[in-house]
């Protein structure tokens, strides 16, 4: 399947490239498509028809979001908008399955909608297909791969081997930290959360950092991410919303050992020996310590990950994977 364009939220127009500071999944998968993105106000104030596929990813947010507040206020039928300007609109799965399902209900209906009137879902990860099967038979509904790149990093910048953790996220419901802290705790080493920022953390969370002995990174591009990424020597992808999977795949791209749930295909293909059911703690633990003991284990699953990411999540891996049937 082919998309020659992208829209979303996001103002950049064109193809996007390979400096571009803050390219994620979603940026790297569009570089991929070589899919040229118009930001979705562009294109719901144009008369323009385009030939070819569109890749919509409407974002998540509730009517707190401005974005999300003036789609749903003016544009109650904006993927039949779209169709009227391309050949096929895919909707984009942006965050974990079903994310929309608490927000308001009337913004649920509006995005269910959506749904329905696409052409097809993309969803990064396969344990995601039975959701949306269940609530759109017939629907087409593939896989697009989490991916990254390193066309835009400077190697010789990638920090220095230090003997920390890292866990991926705070203390919310929706990352489990707190029992991902736990676990972490076990390896008797300094422990970090993701670059978000404090305004971007739930003030709770924040405040409490010091008394859980946690660290919250500043907020960084993806690119600064990775330098700093480097440093760990074991990662935590234990979150109860699994979504891309990026920690699991950018820690495999570096030979970080992640313990992390199956459900997410990055880590349940990168890190086979390390995937276990989000709430296994048990497992976890049993596994934390197997790491910390067995150099053998620990130098295995490394080289395992790095060999697996260079064979499974290319560029060309990601497109065979989308013109897959479901």
């Amino acid at each position: 399947m082919n998309f020659a364009y992208s829209t979303s939220e996001m103002g950049f127009e064109g193809i996007f490239p390979a400096n571009y500071p803050h390219l994620r999944v979603l940026e790297t998968q569009l570089r991929f498509l070589n899919a040229y993105h118009i930001p979705i106000f562009k294109l719901l104030n144009n008369n323009k028809t385009y030939k070819g596929n569109l890749l919509y990813n409407i974002g998540k947010g509730g009517f707190d979001k401005e974005y999300i507040a003036y789609l749903y206020k003016n544009h109650n039928n904006v993927v039949e908008i779209l169709q009227n300007k391309f050949d096929k609109v895919y909707i984009y799965q942006d965050g974990e399955m079903g994310w929309w399902n608490q927000v308001d209900v009337k913004l649920q209906v509006w995005w269910y909608n959506q749904l329905q009137s696409s052409d097809g879902i993309l969803v990064p990860n396969s344990t995601d297909i039975p959701f949306y099967k269940g609530l759109y038979p017939g629907k087409d509904i593939k896989v697009i791969r989490s991916v990254m790149t390193d066309e835009g990093l400077d190697k010789t910048k990638f920090k220095p081997k230090e003997n920390r953790t890292i866990i991926t996220g705070p203390l919310t419901r929706e990352y489990n930290g707190f029992s991902q802290l736990i676990l972490a705790h076990n390896l008797d080493m300094p422990i970090d959360i993701p670059p978000m920022g404090e305004s971007r953390m739930p003030k709770d969370s924040w405040d409490m950092a010091d008394n859980l002995g946690v660290n919250y990174l500043q907020y960084m591009s993806w690119i600064e991410w990775m330098y700093n990424l480097n440093r760990y020597k074991i990662g935590y992808m234990l979150s109860a919303a699994t979504a891309s999977g990026s920690f699991a795949l950018n820690c495999a791209y570096l030979g970080i050992p992640c313990i992390g749930d199956k459900r997410a295909d990055t880590q349940r293909i990168l890190f086979p020996d390390l995937a276990i059911d989000v709430f296994d703690n048990q497992k976890a633990l049993e596994l934390t310590l197997k790491l910390q003991n067995d150099l053998d284990f620990y130098q295995e699953v490394s080289t395992k990950s790095k060999s697996i990411f260079s064979k499974e999540f290319t560029k060309e891996k990601m497109i065979q994977v989308l013109n897959e049937a479901t």
